[in-house]
Order: C-alpha cells, then sequence, then structure tokens
C-alpha cells in the first residue's frame, strides 16, 4: 500500500510539473533563438529578490556595462525561483542563489554531485547550470565510493580543480553567520561555523550555554515559523533543523567540524560495503521507553518501505540492516557510498518503533509524512511542548540525556522581520537572535551594554551560475572574462560590510579545511583582462560600445 501511495503522489506531482512546463513554453520568449553573428551580447539573470542579491547585481552590472554587456535582470520571491529554474529548467544565462549552511554541505559530495554532475542537469535537479562533461562526472562518481578518506580527499580536490577550470560556477563569498545575544543572561555561547550561535543546524549554543539570571528557558526569534513537526515530512532544511533538537541521530559534527559519536557510541567502516554501529547504552525516550537496536532496524526499514524523498541516501544505498550482538547493528550498503556517515548516519532519526509502527494506518492519513505528529516523541536533548503556528515553538530540556542543555528550555519565537527581532533583543524580550544580522546591525548592537554580536565563518555561499546551454555562456572564453569582472572585494566590503570570506574558485570553503583544495586561486577582478579574453575569442565592439558575438 505504501508504494502505491508513493507512486500516486510521483504521478501527481509530474503532471503539476508538466502542465508548469506547457504553460512556460506557450510564453513569450521562453524559447529564445541562437544569436546572429555580430549581435549585440544582452544577457538574462534571475535572481532572488533578497537584498543581498541585488546588490551584487548592481555592482556587477555597472562593470559588466564597462565590457559593453546589457543585462536584463528578472527578479521574485523563492518560489517563483524554485518554480522556474528547477520545476521549469533553466532559460537564463544566470542565476544567482545563496546556499545556507546545512550540516550536509561539510559532505564535499553535496557541492560536487549536486551542482555538477551531469545526472544532475534534468529538470528538478540543482545542476541547472547544465555542465556535462565525462572527465568530471568520472572523478565525481569516484569520490563518491571512496571509502578511504585520504584517497578519497585527492579525488575530491582534482574534482574542484576541474571545474574551476571549466569555470562551471562564480563562486563569490561565505557570508558570516552574524547573531546577536543578551551578554547579561547568557554565557558560553558557542558560535560554529555554518550556524553561529542562534541557527539550529549545529547548535553547540544549546546544548553549552548557561543562563546567568532567573531566566533559564532562553528565547530565541527566528523570522521563519517551521512547517511540521513530523520528520519524515520535511519541507526545507531549516525546519528539519529545528526537530533535531528533538529527534537524535547517530553521529554529529562538533564545533570543530569533526564528526563525533552521538547516538552511535561508535562506528566502524569494516569494508566497502559494510559499516557497523554500537548503539549508545542507557538511551530513552521522552515518554521513558528505553531506545533499542530494535528501534534503529525499524527506523532505516521504515525509511526503505516508505521512500521518503529527504531521507533517499539511506533507501538507495542500504540493502539490509542485521542486529548483530549486544547493541551493534550492521548496515550492508548497496553499493560503496562515502557520504553514508555523514549524511545518513548524521541525518537519519531514531524513530521510536512503538509510535510510528501503527502509522499511517491508525491516524487517517494514506502516507507518513502526511501525519502532523501533534506530539512528537524522540530521544534527544529537548523535548516537545507546544507549538502555536505563527507564534512560537516551546521546548524543554531533557535532562536525562547525555548532552543534557544548561537551560530549561526554549522559546522560538516567530517575528517576520529581522528589524523586529533586533527591538525584541534590545528590549529584552529575546536572548538570542535565530536570524542573520548584516554588518551594520552588528557594529550597532555591538555599542549596546550588555549585548553582542558574535559573527561565525559559513560553508554556505552566494553564488552565480553560467548557463552552458546558452550563448555565449556556453564558451569558456567568455565565462573566464565574466569571472573577471566579478569585484568580489567591493561585493564584500560594500554589501556585508566585510563580515565574510569571498571565494577562491570552488564552492568549498577553506573553513571546511580536509575538503577545500588551497591550490585554488581566488579569480582577480581585472576587466582589462577581461577584455582582452573577449577580444582574443572574436568578440568586437560596435560604434555604441556595446560587446556583439565573433562574426565566426
Amino acid at each position: 500500500m505504501g508504494r502505491k501511495e508513493n507512486s500516486l503522489r510521483r504521478i501527481v506531482v509530474a503532471l503539476m510539473s508538466l502542465a508548469i512546463l506547457i504553460f512556460a513554453i506557450a510564453q513569450p520568449g521562453a524559447q529564445a533563438k541562437d544569436p546572429e553573428p555580430g549581435e549585440p551580447v544582452v544577457l538574462k539573470s534571475w535572481l532572488p529578490n533578497w537584498p543581498i542579491s541585488n546588490e551584487m547585481w548592481r555592482i556587477l552590472s555597472a562593470d559588466l556595462e564597462k565590457l559593453g554587456i546589457q543585462v536584463e535582470l528578472k527578479t521574485g520571491n523563492l518560489d517563483e525561483w524554485v518554480g522556474d529554474i528547477i520545476g521549469v529548467g533553466n532559460r537564463y544565462h544566470f542565476v544567482t542563489m545563496a546556499w545556507g549552511g546545512g550540516t550536509d554541505r561539510l559532505e564535499p559530495d553535496f557541492f560536487l554531485t549536486e551542482w555538477f554532475h551531469s545526472a544532475r542537469a534534468v529538470k528538478g535537479g540543482r545542476n541547472y547550470g547544465s555542465y556535462i562533461n565525462k572527465e568530471y562526472d568520472k572523478i565525481a562518481d569516484a569520490q563518491r565510493i571512496e571509502m578511504d578518506r585520504n584517497k578519497r580527499q585527492v579525488l575530491v580536490r582534482k574534482a574542484q580543480k576541474v571545474v574551476a577550470r571549466d569555470h562551471a560556477s562564480f563562486p563569490v563569498f561565505h557570508h558570516d553567520y552574524i547573531h546577536g545575544y543578551n551578554t547579561e543572561r547568557v554565557e558560553g555561547v558557542i558560535p560554529v561555523p555554518g550556524c553561529g550561535i542562534g541557527f539550529p543546524y549545529n547548535p553547540w549554543t544549546f546544548y553549552k550555554a548557561r543562563p546567568r539570571t532567573a531566566i533559564r528557558e532562553v528565547r530565541l526569534a527566528n523570522i521563519h515559523d517551521i512547517q511540521t513537526l513530523n520528520p519524515l515530512g520535511l519541507p526545507e532544511a531549516e525546519n528539519d533543523a529545528w526537530l533535531r533538537l528533538m529527534y537524535d541521530t547517530f553521529v554529529k559534527y562538533d564545533p570543530d567540524l569533526n564528526l563525533v559519536p552521538w547516538a552511535a557510541e561508535s562506528w566502524k567502516i569494516v569494508d566497502n560495503t559494510t559499516v557497523d554501529i554500537v548503539l549508545r547504552d542507557g538511551m530513552k525516550f521522552h515518554d521513558g521507553k528505553p531506545v533499542t537496536v530494535e528501534d534503529v532496524k525499524f527506523t532505516f526499514d521504515y525509511i526503505r518501505k516508505w521512500e521518503f524523498p529527504a531521507y533517499s541516501n539511506a533507501w538507495k544505498n542500504i540493502k539490509s540492516i542485521d542486529i548483530m550482538d549486544g547493541r551493534k547493528i550492521r548496515f550492508k550498503l548497496v553499493r560503496p557510498f562515502a557520504p553514508f556517515v555523514a549524511n545518513v548516519l548524521g541525518y537519519v532519526p531514531i524513530l521510536p518503533k512503538h509510535v510510528w509502527e501503527t502509522i499511517p494506518g491508525t491516524v487517517g492519513v494514506a502516507h507518513p509524512s502526511d501525519w502532523p505528529n501533534p506530539k512528537p516523541i524522540a530521544s534527544g536533548p529537548y523535548e516537545f511542548v507546544e507549538w502555536k503556528k505563527a507564534e512560537y515553538l516551546h521546548l524543554k530540556a531533557n535532562k536525562n540525556h547525555f548532552m543534557a542543555p544548561n537551560f530549561d528550555g526554549m522559546y522560538v519565537i516567530v517575528n517576520p522581520t529581522i528589524n523586529g527581532i533586533i527591538t525584541m533583543l534590545e528590549k529584552g524580550q529575546i536572548e538570542i537572535t535565530a536570524w542573520n544580522l548584516d554588518g551594520k546591525q552588528a557594529q550597532r548592537l555591538n555599542t549596546l551594554p550588555n549585548i553582542k554580536a558574535v559573527a561565525a565563518p559559513n560553508h554556505g555561499l552566494y553564488e552565480i551560475r553560467p548557463n552552458l546551454k546558452m550563448k555565449p555562456t556556453d564558451d569558456l572564453a567568455f565565462r573566464k572574462a565574466i569571472h573577471h569582472a566579478i569585484n568580489q572585494n567591493a561585493m564584500l566590503d560594500i554589501i556585508l560590510g566585510g563580515y565574510g570570506k569571498i571565494c577562491a574558485n570552488t564552492p568549498i570553503t577553506p573553513v571546511n579545511k580536509f575538503w577545500n583544495d588551497p591550490e585554488i586561486p581566488v579569480v582577480e577582478f581585472d576587466l582589462n583582462k577581461a577584455k582582452k579574453i573577449l577580444k582574443d575569442a572574436g568578440y568586437t565592439w560596435d560604434q555604441k560600445g556595446r560587446l556583439c558575438y565573433p562574426k565566426k
């Protein structure tokens, strides 16, 4: 029954996507013809209407005008962007996107496969720049199955060199995560790369920080509300991260970005397709029932049965799960899968079998991801108390957890504007901001008594992706020239006030030391070099100073 319902859901989604595609093709200009030789170059760019993205293109457009290039910008909200670029198919020369610091993106396979592998250059895939390179695919496939970490590092760095050579993306800057907190009420905050102190992706502040006053339930404010309490029906990364405060995974990243044991006391790669874990002893669910190896096996079998899209790394790569002696569980993989520890053991939550084994049959829904899970039972450091939609999420500390928080609980309060969140901090209505501040806001907060803004580096980034299926961005020389026209230093200083780091020609940040290739340089801003590259490639300028396509 579960697989039939899943198939029906996929058919519905496919039909909706087809309808969107037919509508898009019917629109004027949806199928642009190839430019004529000698025709002026006009570029089309699609960016979400976020202030940072708009400022990036304001600076870049001015520099492109100096090269004689006109840019037509399309902006809209993120849902429109996703529907157009991911749902329909990229029909623009450039696409701009901000990538957050989710922990799954510390695993290099996220960028190497999702961004650049030809298999992802399809509708619904993240390779919307349509980078197709058999040489690259071979390296990316090899790193994905190399279970020896040191051997894999060589392949990961080699893959980065190939996409840097081909200018398949223009990484611009890694923006710091900046959060403010009340120093009079909270001490011991822990800034974590890609998380800061207020985001839940890798929330060591929520485990280790301590209250300094009688306010023992820390209050945070975020511009977003969660959408569901169901860990199997996750709509996006931030919702997932808040639920991970309640649901234990088997491993986690520590504040230095090392993978450490969590619900798994240890793990061992036995061979290329066998991984053993030992379940931590003494764990209990929030209703007092013990966490057992049977719960672990049930969790993975349940995910494999229902094929939840968010957990495809698990059900596509696990062949079987067997309970061994004592607290040991053995995973047999379909094939070697190098991201298994980080992105399966570090992502899949432990489900209580006694809660989920009758779902969906007893709750009146067709699929488990549709169940609202109104009173989550999990085993993590925080327990569910209450969720008032568009108002707050209230959690209490699980004092029996092996990483029991020093707070007694937390309120995550919804405030739709960053200015509103800052006002709440200044008035003492919250202790920590759970949304990102900009540089000017941080500088002002640091002048106030008992308030401090803390910056942490970020492996997330802003990037501009050229479309290799359109002219002239299919031309390597043209991409090189445009890359030299991106003034990354000016963007970082003007837009972020210096709170960040400009990117080298790879999406993998130096903060992620083991996987980043330190030999890949930053592409220098040099309009004269850009002009020479264009001229040498046969591009010309007309009497109005407009850049024109090569005549041959």
